[in-house]
């Protein structure tokens, strides 16, 4: 509460500068130059102005998991990364200003996104394998690029602002953010800063799930004891003749909970973070611009609910001591842009590139128990060329040079030395009502371990650990078609390949954070996806109706793999490769109405839908134990046996299918928006895993203009979770334990002056 109040007398000190219209500025000067994320064809989101801070929330993942075909890892309130339609982790590519951000978030679901949200000028949500061809294959699942404006781009006409935003209130996060810039003389300016803290937040119920709380699911669900953090006292069994049956008396019928059973709210998941940049560019003519920025973070952040079983520091310090991550960032960015003139078939040339430094210390009561490091250099020249005036295209390269050390009692990954060099193609060619697009890319990655230190390798496929090299090929087509211009198709074919993750070589060990043992598998392949995806939009006056089809078929998917191996109180896992059918659709609506007198009223609504199954080419009835089969093995059927028999017919941790509706209303300076999003059951589970209940959302937003003193601001009020839901999310690790924050409600300060 202290931060809280400093934080509204900060932003009263400072209001009497503000001055200016509270408005998104369009950028659309003459040199206006190109995002790569921006030049691919496909079912794609933009997020800018008043819709974006309308969705801001503290995490990547949470600003935008209201999107079609977009959700969230919610792990936690300060640790949620964006999944794009059923995946996340290492098939989904994070950036900044078009540059990839390779960082352990992708390995570990609890690390932090070292990506602000608050700072975003502009969020463009790629979907789909064509990303691939400007981010590389860890792109299959597609990209969320943040621009940010760190370093200025007065190339694109960029305009200085300054502004302060202030927000606080009921079970919700308490944030300052401050950004001044400034230009003259052909050298411009950025400075932002953000401080935000929140305490434990509220939830309606108990913490932990009603199933963790009922005996007869417990008792026959050792998994499930685990995901609850529970242990339970010693049943009874008797044999009935045909099966096992529990005849505990109900009197001993005792569970117990390693850490706190919370009632009203989810302890240890306060958190901590500061972050901030500053940046400046200078205009050498009005073609060229040399740019750098320096940036930071830092944040110590609970990992809410659970505890760390099977840590090797438990003994010590005790298995119910809290858990907190201690993390912090340094980047330095550079950035050259050259435009060329209209004599030239050169169109541009930009140089971007970044080194950063991210720590991320993982403490059991105090004590570091998983300390990880990653070192990061990245180069990313691009040029832009016109041949023909119909067919404008780009070539790219990026040279990466990557660190990670680990260390600790509970560390699971080397010392890993990584290098990738990539060379891409992108060509357009406008045909009147058809746009093409073809795409290419190659790929040369390297890793290259060492044992030294504290990482002990794994066992099985893990135990051979090796240097590896990938060279990888990538392909898309893409088009864009307006046979009337009401109407338009899009389609796309993109035959992509991703190399292994260090951990999904490399990993050995407990990882807590996932509450399993995870080995890795040196001998991996390359990941392979023969990825379609077809849509349309039709537009009838006020009314926009789209939908999106896609189809993704990967050869060699590679997943966490069941062992049915219970050791240190947690299970083994180790990553194994088979074919995977990831298929969904998304529709959407869209609606506005202008009143004579009374302003605009918009409508929108979504559905999505996905399915992430394992694709088998037989019909199951294969019986290794059968003697002909045991002395003649028929090795593709009984793989296909052992995959049936340890995973089922879903991959764990699928998005649930969600229907969306969104109501708002602006009228001069007054805006109200009513957003309801439902999440159905997800029944379709992997082998071990328990289905989830469906849940909805219903949230409220509000603003309001308002001038002081001949300045200008606008207050904003954001409710969630209104009806106080119960709601757990089913791709979260975190759904039996810790469920979405409770009802919330943050009021605002935004001004531009």
């Amino acid at each position: 509460m202290n931060l809280s109040l400093s934080l509204i007398s900060l932003a009263l000190a400072s209001s009497h500068n503000v001055s200016g219209a509270i408005e998104h500025i369009e950028v659309s000067g003459q040199h206006q130059l190109p995002s790569v994320s921006s030049e691919l064809i496909g079912a794609n989101i933009e997020l800018n102005g008043a819709q974006l801070n309308e969705l801001k929330a503290p995490t990547l993942g949470d600003t935008l998991d209201t999107l079609p075909g977009v959700s969230a890892s919610h792990f936690g309130p300060s640790a949620s990364r964006p999944q794009l339609r059923g995946f996340g982790a290492q098939r989904v590519v994070l950036a900044t200003n078009a540059m990839a951000v390779r960082d352990m978030s992708s390995i570990s679901a609890d690390q932090l996104v070292p990506i602000e949200p608050f700072f975003a000028d502009n969020i463009r949500v790629i979907k789909g394998a064509t990303a691939v061809i400007p981010f590389g294959g860890e792109a299959m699942a597609g990209v969320v690029d943040v621009d940010d404006s760190r370093i200025p781009k007065q190339l694109s006409a960029w305009q200085a602002q300054e502004k302060v935003e202030l927000q606080s209130g009921y079970n919700s996060a308490s944030s300052l953010l401050a950004q001044t810039q400034g230009q003259q003389q052909g050298f411009a300016f950025n400075a932002n800063i953000l401080v935000r803290q929140r305490g434990d937040y509220k939830v309606p119920d108990s913490a932990k799930a009603p199933v963790c709380a009922s005996w007869s699911e417990l008792v026959t669900d050792v998994r499930l004891a685990d995901h609850c953090q529970v242990k339970l006292a010693s049943p009874q069994w008797q044999f009935n003749g045909e099966k096992w049956v529990d005849i505990t008396p109900i009197d001993e019928q005792i569970i117990s909970h390693y850490g706190l059973n919370d009632q009203g709210k989810v302890s240890n998941s306060s958190s901590y973070q500061t972050s901030g940049s500053i940046g400046g560019s200078q205009l050498f003519s009005e073609h060229q611009e040399l740019g750098f920025a320096y940036s930071f973070g830092k944040a110590n952040r609970g990992i809410p609910g659970f505890m760390h079983l099977g840590s090797a520091t438990a003994p010590k310090v005790g298995q119910a001591a809290d858990i907190r991550i201690y993390s912090s960032f340094h980047r330095i960015d550079g950035r050259y842009s050259q435009h060329f003139n209209t004599q030239s078939y050169l169109d541009y040339l930009e140089i971007n590139g970044f080194y950063s430094q991210q720590r991320d210390d993982e403490t059991l009561a105090g004590t570091s128990v998983n300390l990880f490091e990653v070192d990061a250099l990245q180069l990313n020249p691009r040029i832009g060329f016109t041949w023909h005036d119909q067919a404008p295209a780009s070539v790219g390269l990026q040279i990466e040079r990557s660190e990670h050390r680990g260390e600790g009692s509970d560390n699971y990954l080397p010392e890993i030395e990584g290098k990738r060099e990539a060379l891409y193609l992108l060509q357009n060619l406008h045909l009147q009502a058809l746009q093409l697009q073809f795409g290419a890319r190659y790929d040369h990655i390297q890793y290259k371990p060492n044992l030294e230190g504290s990482y002990v390798p794994g066992r099985g496929q893990g135990a051979n650990v090796q240097e590896r090299e990938f060279h990888l090929q990538n392909y898309s087509v893409s088009m864009n078609y307006h046979p009337v211009p009401m109407w338009s198709l899009h389609a796309s074919y993109t035959d992509a390949q991703r190399a292994p993750a260090i951990n999904e070589l490399y990993a050995s060990n407990p990882h807590l954070a996932l509450l399993i043992e995870e080995q890795g598998n040196t001998h991996l392949n390359v990941e392979q996806n023969r990825a379609l995806e077809w849509g349309t939009r039709v537009t009838l006056g006020d009314l926009q109706l789209a939908a999106t089809w896609f189809d993704n078929e990967y050869t060699d998917f590679t997943y966490l793999g069941n062992t049915g191996v219970n050791r240190g109180g947690v299970y083994v896992q180790e990553w194994r490769q088979a074919d995977t059918d990831n298929q969904g659709y998304e529709i959407t609506l869209d609606y506005s109405y202008t009143f004579t007198d009374w302003g605009v009223i918009t409508l929108s609504a979504f559905t999505d839908s996905v399915k992430n199954t394992p694709r088998y080419q037989f019909d199951g009835s294969y019986d290794p134990f059968e003697l002909d089969n045991f002395l003649n093995p028929d090795k593709a059927q009984e793989a296909e046996y052992w995959r049936r028999t340890m995973e089922g017919d879903s991959i764990p941790k699928t998005p649930a299918n969600r229907t969306g509706l969104k109501l708002g209303w602006q009228y001069d300076g007054l805006r109200f928006t009513v957003n309801y999003t439902h999440h159905d059951k997800q029944q379709n589970v992997g082998k071990h895993e328990r289905p989830s209940s469906s849940y909805a959302l219903l949230g409220f937003d509000a603003s309001v203009v308002q001038s002081w003193l001949g300045d200008s601001g606008e207050l904003f009020v954001n409710i969630d979770n209104i009806t106080d839901e119960d709601a757990r999310a089913h791709q979260s690790y975190l759904r039996f334990i810790a469920p979405l924050p409770g009802r919330s409600i943050a009021l605002g300060l935004r001004a531009r002056f």
